[in-house]
């Protein structure tokens, strides 16, 4: 079993992958979670790292079945697979962020989450990475339920 200590990357450690104010065991269970994990910190989180170089703000990486229920993701949540991560880096805009990601690196799975029009630091960025990346880019406003295509500025 992996500590919390224990890197994943050059950055990021299983700690910041797992933790969870939820009060419930969140440690990944299966060393493909881990593989997952590090694949998802080396091609996602380090290169917007390196990028902004800032630190990368996680608010949900991992989570098991149970902190997954709790905070109502979805049952088929890649965060339950350690194929996704929750993030924005400190002052910047989130939008601008996404749309990087989208423009340079490979992945599964890009949402711009919780996003208010007009306040570039709202929300945050939904990342995955997993074997057959769909590159599927989507936006979801705050108080809204509904996923637009696209990494877009408003709702059309």
């Amino acid at each position: 079993m992996a500590s919390n200590t224990d890197r994943l990357s050059k950055h990021f450690t299983l700690r910041e992958m797992t933790t969870t104010s939820s009060g419930l065991p969140n440690q990944p269970a299966s060393p493909q979670v881990l593989d997952n994990l590090r694949s998802l910190c080396s091609q996602i989180l380090e290169p917007v790292r390196a990028h902004y170089e800032r630190p990368v703000i996680i608010h949900s990486g991992y989570r098991s079945p149970d902190v997954n229920k709790a905070v109502g993701g979805s049952s088929a949540s890649q965060h339950v697979k350690g194929e996704a991560v929750d993030f924005h880096v400190s002052g910047h805009s989130v939008y601008d962020l996404a749309i990087w990601i989208s423009n340079t690196l490979d992945y599964d799975q890009l949402i711009l989450e919780n996003f208010l029009p007009g306040i570039p630091t709202s929300g945050w960025v939904h990342c995955s990475f997993a074997r057959n990346n769909r590159g599927q880019d989507l936006t979801k406003f705050k108080g809204s339920k509904m996923y637009h295509p696209g990494i877009i500025l408003k709702p059309e």
